[in-house]
This record gives C-alpha cells, structure tokens and sequence, in this order.
C-alpha cells in the first residue's frame, strides 16, 4: 500500500511514551492512527488520547477526534469537542473540562483554548470563554463571560 503525498509514516494503533531526564513518563499519547510528515515537523493522530502522569499515576487525561502533534514544539493540538478529565485524588476532586480546539503545551503542562471551556467538579460549574489551564500547578483560569453555578454535592443538602 502507497503511503499518501508527504507522508513519511503511517501507523494504525499508536501509543508514544514520553519519559523525563530520570526515564519516567510524563505523558502517553495513544490513538487509532499517526501518519508523520517530516517536511512539516509534524504528526496527525485520529483518536487521540493524552495521559498526563505523575509519579507512575495518571492525573489528567485529554481526548479529542483528531490532533496535530509538533513532537519539536512540544505542543498537541487537540481538534473538535475535547474532554479534559482530572481523576480525583486524596488532595483534588475529580474535574471535567469540555472545550473545542485546545492546544497542550506537553513538557511544561500547559492547557490553552480561545473556544468556550466548561469546568464541572462537584459541586460546581463554570463556563467561559477561553482557558488557560496550568496542570503542574494545578490553576484553571476561564478568560472572559464566566458564569459560574454553586451546588451542594449531595441534593438533600440544599434547604427550602
């Protein structure tokens, strides 16, 4: 089978270790399909699943129907609706970002979007215009029209 134009690499079923200085993974990206274009610096990933890790475990993990990914750069742009999910921990709550077109600075956890971001943790829901998310330190910062929605975690908390 011929490879399409430009094409240098094309792969069904990936899944792409990265490791830090001491050869621990930071961060596994997988998906359905990578074709490489060596010209253009870069990959595209059908399906793509980002895991973020911490100490061998994962905290974050991003998906999206399609990516560019910039292996040089550092940087993964996750393409159409786009689920953030934070699993929770003894310190965080679980939490959920949906958003379209975010951009993933991966060595420095980086989380970027100009496209409305929606953040649900128990109890409570934001919605915004733009985000910026730090994941090492743990800030999520919705740019512009927040509206923002406080519940109780369990209904019958909520007095009449």
């Amino acid at each position: 089978m011929a490879l399409e134009p430009g094409v240098q690499l094309d792969i069904t079923g990936f899944v792409l270790r990265v490791t830090d200085e001491r050869g621990e993974i930071t961060h596994v990206l997988e998906g359905e399909s990578l074709q490489q274009f060596d010209e253009l610096g870069l990959q595209r990933a059908e399906d793509p699943r980002l895991e973020f890790l911490t100490d061998g475990h994962i905290d974050w993990v991003w998906t999206a129907p399609a990516a560019v990914h910039y292996p040089a750069a550092h940087r993964l742009v996750l393409l159409g609706t786009t689920e953030g999910l934070r699993l929770p921990s003894p310190e965080q709550p679980q939490t959920e970002i949906t958003s379209a077109d975010v951009t993933i600075v991966t060595d420095t956890r980086e989380v970027f979007t100009d496209a409305r971001a929606t953040l649900v943790r128990p109890g409570l829901f934001m919605t915004g215009i733009g985000m910026h998310a730090d994941v090492a330190a743990d800030l999520i910062e919705l740019r512009s029209e927040v509206e923002t929605v406080y519940a109780p975690e369990n209904p019958r908390d909520m007095r009449r």
